[in-house]
């Protein structure tokens, strides 16, 4: 009946979404070269991005000043699915009750995880890649407001470099190593860096995300500039802890010997 009832519930959300859409005529057409914000919106992003974001790439300036607001809940939607996969995979079934039984498949293992093949140039060379990675999100950070890159990368980049460490080489000493749940306190910090670059000029006299009334003693454009590096910062270690939370989750649960029903090497 319930099966039925959420059916039910589905096809009439979908319908009432197509009366909506179907009834605004107030939006612009795809692809007009005539609406708003192709002839005004555009125009100001481009003539004036430089100028009020002090910042050469048009891109960033677009993201993390004119649309931070936007961003900044793209931040938290990824942040909040970190929280969701943790809470997912939170529960410990009983052994009977999984597809795959333990005690059957993994009886005379008495460890799992071990790593396939161990080869000289495999340690060596990933131990010379990782801080070549970590180097490069840096500069993928820092560079992103004049050229490509950001906050988004770089986060991406510095949690693969957790991701190498921790499936490629597990039995050497890690470069850095997060449980679940400081991977997700990271992620919030992360996450309220960003809220409270906005916040803070609400202090001084602006709006939410206004980077010119920040309290830094220096000129209006280079405010914007530290404002959008701060929010950058923000995202990429909000999408860095987001990414090891992921990990780690399915890692934790990967492993067979979490429920109640133990086993043992050969018995």
């Amino acid at each position: 009946m319930r099966k039925y009832i959420n059916v039910t519930f589905l096809i009439a959300a979908i319908l009432l979404l197509f009366v909506i859409v179907a009834k605004i005529d107030v939006l612009p057409a795809i692809g007009d070269i005539d609406s708003a914000p192709a002839l005004h919106v555009s125009k100001y992003y481009i003539e004036h991005s430089v100028q009020d974001t002090n910042s050469p790439n048009m891109v960033t300036a677009m993201i993390v000043d004119y649309r931070a607001f936007d961003t900044m809940f793209e931040t938290t939607v990824m942040f909040l699915a970190g929280i969701g996969v943790i809470m997912i995979l939170a529960g410990r079934p009983k052994a009977k009750n999984r597809i795959v039984q333990p005690k059957r498949y993994f009886g005379h293992r008495y460890k799992l995880g071990d790593p396939a093949y161990k080869t000289i140039n495999k340690d060596v060379m990933i131990t010379l890649i990782e801080p070549l990675i970590l180097i490069y999100a840096f500069y993928v950070l820092f560079h992103g407001e004049v050229s490509l890159g950001g906050g988004f990368q770089s986060g991406a980049l510095i949690a693969l470099t957790y991701i190498i460490d921790i499936l490629v080489i597990p039995d050497k000493k890690n470069l850095f190593m997060m449980t679940g749940k400081n991977s997700a306190s990271i992620a919030g910090i992360g996450v309220l860096i960003y809220v409270m670059t906005g916040v803070v000029p609400m202090f001084n006299g602006g709006s939410f995300m206004d980077y010119t009334y920040l309290p830094i003693p220096v000129h209006a454009a280079e405010r914007h500039a530290i404002g959008i590096l701060l929010v950058e910062i923000g995202v990429t270690i909000g999408v860095m802890g987001t990414i090891i939370t992921i990990l780690n989750a399915i890692m934790k649960r990967v492993r067979f010997d979490d429920d109640t029903d133990k086993w043992t090497s050969g018995k």
